[in-house]
């Protein structure tokens, strides 16, 4: 079985992130660009795109952990204004017990992989977070997302699942009430929709940013995933009614 590694956000230098757009007005999805496996320079593991699929695979993907990112225009929440992300996603290969972070994110900077600004999920088994969790990055957080552990929004609310061959739904959603940022998250089964594998749901009273432009994606190297696909993937603002 051909391994597959994701880099982690903070490891590895990032490159071509799309230049900021206008907010859309009416709740339509935004662009997303700029796919990649950060720092891989050389593109061995993709992505391959093959119209609305984004896959990641190659010789020893999944030996390590790795992390995949892509970029849209920075959207700026304001009060009432709901940022919605939503994909299916498809391991195939896993090997392990292993984890899976998910998030939305603003890249801080473009000249280094420090600096992510955002919320991130977990699903799978982290021996570290046995129930999971749902992390806010530090204001000055000048590391990857997934080191900024520290200020804990909320621990999974369905129990933790092994993940496994198969395909799964994403969902995270963040609303700007009162200055603050109500963030809720989840991943299911596809099959199994109301079997959440993690479900979050949170509060941020000091939020590190209310500006996104940035997913994120990692997965473990207990996990093992020799191909991990992306289909789906929707980024929207739905403006307050």
């Amino acid at each position: 079985m051909n391994k597959v590694l994701l880099p982690f956000f903070f490891s590895f230098p990032i490159f071509a992130i799309a230049q900021p757009a206008a907010n859309p007005a009416d709740g339509a999805p935004v662009d997303i660009a700029d796919w990649m496996v950060i720092g891989d320079k050389a593109k061995a593991y993709g992505p391959q795109i093959n119209g609305g699929s984004i896959t990641f695979t190659g010789a020893g993907f999944g030996d390590k952990g790795k992390n995949e990112a892509a970029f849209f225009p920075k959207i700026a929440m304001a009060e009432g204004d709901t940022l919605e992300f939503t994909a299916k996603v498809v391991f195939t290969g896993v090997s392990g017990m292993g984890n899976f972070r998910f998030g939305v994110y603003q890249k801080r900077s473009k000249d280094h992989p420090r600096g992510w600004l955002g919320y991130t999920a977990y699903a799978g088994i982290d021996k570290k977070f046995p129930k999971g969790g749902l992390f806010a990055s530090e204001p000055g957080n000048d590391d990857g997302y997934d080191k900024a552990t520290s200020r804990v929004l909320g621990e999974s609310t369905s129990p933790f699942r092994n993940l496994k061959d198969g395909v799964y739904l994403l969902e995270m959603s963040l609303k700007m009430s009162n200055g603050q940022i109500e963030c809720n998250a989840s991943m299911s089964p596809e099959a199994m929709p109301g079997e959440a594998v993690a479900r979050y749901s949170g509060v941020d009273s000091q939020p590190a940013t209310s500006t996104f432009d940035a997913l994120g994606f990692s997965t473990h190297e207990l996990l093992s995933a020799d191909t991990f696909e992306l289909s789906d993937v929707v980024v929207k603002l739905v403006p307050k009614p």
